[in-house]
């Protein structure tokens, strides 16, 4: 029987008997990034790559369920004419890289990977011993901690390939796989809440039924049910939430905050149990269907009292609707006080929560903190704009750190000129077709990337993790009803978030590559074909190797190897 692992681990290490092949998997709930290097002493001339295979295993008894090739799409030239289809197992054409990822796990498994070299000539190679990891996801909620992601974006070959085109306002079954959980977690926190309990919302964009239908129904089985929402004077998304508050008879329920310096951007529910304040869900997603299915975010569950307590204050605060205008404006005092007194109360945890708006630049001060502390690897999920402390952070730091980035299109010429050594910034981009497949369902909204995120040295026993509503912007601290939790040393957070940025960042670092490679000089069918070839030697091999060719490869390949 094989050693399965029966137990979480965020991050697991392993190495051949021979010692030339080490690697690492950094482990969250729903995927898994593996990474390995070669010992660089080793002569690469006849490396052909890598085949993984993944077996899985029964938790409770340990048998084996099934073992299966993981497939790619490049393929040496003598296998271009035989009928493979658009994929290929690794069994017989390895990927020529060093690091891949597995979307597709389930925290009621466990798993074994393993990673095998190929040498030699590609009609007549050899398969060398594995590396072998063996790992069990997370369950999405463990401890205090319970963390959601969706899927998001419709616009992936994965969402072509099980719903067509089909528009997911018209299939529950996209919406759940498109969910993947988030929306589900919100719902069983309100259903959960009964006679005498509470739920305390604070949201900016209340426009989903679904929510709306099981607050009111809520509410009339007994629960006290208070939810603050944006209602500027003269913004439409005041009028989009009054319209789901008067369709579901919320109206005694609501407390519109009308007189915020800017928008009212928190998403956030305070559970209290039986009056006291017992659980917080919060995170970076509006109450849209957007929210929930289309747009990358997540959203964090904790079941600390103190945390909750601090969250309801902070609800109380607001569902007076202050008006924090002026320089002398008490108010303004009022919420420091607030941020000083939860920080009091959970000064024997490993994380503070924030609140805005203040007179100071908290979230851009932690975050540019974070960014010059990091040791080996920084990834940014940044939205709708990259303030110019983080551009001059990102900028400042050692040319060993991986810096790696996502933002939507607004934010395209801010980043541009990050993008030399090791650092990467991308953002969403339509493929409409590649290699004679339909790529994307329709794109349903222009912006994909939601989740405002900052991990620091996720494969460390001490790595940073930055979430929550604001956008790393100095309007999020200074003008925005905003939260956010900056949380030190919790490697299974650090390592849920991070596997799912990769997954997003690898997703759209492809398509730019496609897109600004071919699709602009529109590619002939013979040269994309070119591209699916797989090199004959160990030459692909060297941009990974050699520090001087200046490739972001080279750092990854040891940082995602676990190396550091």
């Amino acid at each position: 029987m094989s050693p399965i692992a029966k137990t979480y681990s965020p991050v697991v290490r392993s190495k051949t008997r021979d010692g030339k092949l080490t690697g690492a998997a950094l482990v969250g709930v729903n995927s898994i990034l593996l990474g390995w290097t070669l010992d660089p002493n080793l002569d690469r001339g006849n490396l052909l790559g890598f085949g993984i295979r993944r077996t899985d295993y029964d938790l409770e008894e340990g048998m084996m369920i099934r073992a299966e090739w993981f497939y790619g799409n490049k393929r040496f030239s003598h296998q271009m004419d035989m009928d493979y289809g658009p994929s290929i197992s690794t069994y017989s054409a390895p990927l020529q890289r060093f690091s891949w990822a597995d979307y597709t796990v389930s925290h009621n498994r466990s798993y074994m990977y393993e990673i095998f070299p190929f040498w030699g000539d590609p009609r007549d190679f050899d398969r060398e011993e594995p590396l072998r990891l063996y790992v069990r996801p997370s369950a999405p909620h463990e401890g205090d901690w319970g963390i959601y992601t969706n899927r998001g974006v419709t616009a992936t070959l994965a969402y072509q390939e099980r719903f067509k085109s089909v528009n997911p306002q018209d299939s529950e079954d996209a919406q759940k796989w498109l969910s993947r959980g988030l929306k589900e977690s919100l719902l069983d926190v309100i259903k959960a809440a009964g006679s005498g309990d509470g739920l305390h919302i604070a949201i900016y964009e209340f426009e989903d039924n679904d929510v709306a239908e099981a607050l009111s129904k809520a509410a009339k089985r007994g629960v006290d049910v208070q939810v603050v929402f944006h209602a500027k004077e003269g913004d439409n998304t005041r009028e989009e939430n009054l319209k789901m508050i008067h369709a579901h008879e919320l109206d005694d329920h609501v407390f519109p905050r009308e007189k915020p310096l800017n928008i009212s951007h928190n998403k956030f529910l305070v559970y209290l149990k039986q009056g006291k304040p017992h659980t917080v869900w919060t995170g970076t997603c509006n109450f849209t269907f957007a929210g929930f299915y289309l747009q990358t975010n997540m959203a964090l569950q904790l079941s600390h009292a103190p945390t909750a307590q601090a969250y309801e204050t902070y609800h109380q605060l607001l569902k007076s609707d202050p008006d924090c205008g002026g320089r002398n404006n008490p108010n303004k005092a009022l919420i420091e006080e607030i941020i000083s007194d939860a920080e009091k109360a959970l000064n024997r945890v490993n994380w503070k929560v924030n609140f805005s708006p203040v007179s100071r630049d908290h979230l851009l001060d932690y975050s540019a903190e974070a960014i010059r502390k990091a040791k080996s690897a920084v990834f940014l999920s940044t939205p709708f704009g990259l303030d110019k402390m983080l551009l001059d952070a990102l900028a400042a730091n050692s040319e060993q750190i991986v810096e790696y980035g996502l933002c939507n299109t607004t934010a395209r010429k801010k980043v541009e000129a990050l993008n030399t050594r090791y650092t990467r910034f991308f953002t969403p981009s339509r493929l409409e077709s590649y290699m004679g497949r339909q790529w994307d369902a329709q794109a349903f909204g222009n912006h994909k990337i939601h989740a405002k995120t900052l991990v620091t040295d996720p494969w460390s026993d001490n790595p940073t993790i930055i979430i929550g509503t604001g956008n790393f912007s100095d309007e999020a601290c200074r003008r925005n009803d905003e939260n956010f939790l900056v949380i030190q040393g919790d490697q299974r957070l650090a390592a849920i978030v991070s596997t799912e940025f990769i997954r997003m960042w690898e997703h759209y670092k492809n398509r730019h590559f496609i897109n600004t490679i071919y699709a602009k000089r529109k590619a002939s069918r013979a040269e994309e074909l070119a591209q699916m070839l797989l090199d004959s030697d160990g030459s692909w091999s060297n941009t990974a190797y050699r520090e001087t060719a200046r490739s972001y490869k080279f750092r990854e390949r040891e940082v995602f190897a676990g190396m550091e």
